[in-house]
């Protein structure tokens, strides 16, 4: 059970980074001006991803579920991208 759950959840954690993948050659592209469908799919795979995550957690343990805590640790990825681009860039035009 616990393998179908992380498996569930690194499926939710690549769709949405297919997504974000996708807004980006939008944005560089000059196609799309906006992250709508980036947040779009953010909602409805993170909460999919939390409660396999939970599930994963109630049934083996937090030790055990290795692959559900480094899917569900993905979605904080692009945040941390972007985070990291824009300190960057400022530390970039500083100079």
């Amino acid at each position: 059970m616990s393998q179908f759950l992380g498996l569930t959840t690194l499926l939710c954690a690549v769709l949405y980074l297919l997504s974000f993948v996708f807004v980006m050659l939008q944005g560089v592209a000059g196609v799309c001006h906006g992250p709508v469908l980036f947040f779009i799919v953010l909602v409805f795979t993170l909460p999919p991803a939390i409660i396999c995550t939970v599930m994963t957690l109630i049934l083996v343990g937090p030790r055990r579920g290795k692959l559900v805590w480094l899917s569900l640790c993905v979605f904080a990825l692009p945040f941390l991208v972007a985070i990291g681009g824009a300190l960057f860039a400022a530390a970039t035009k500083a100079h």
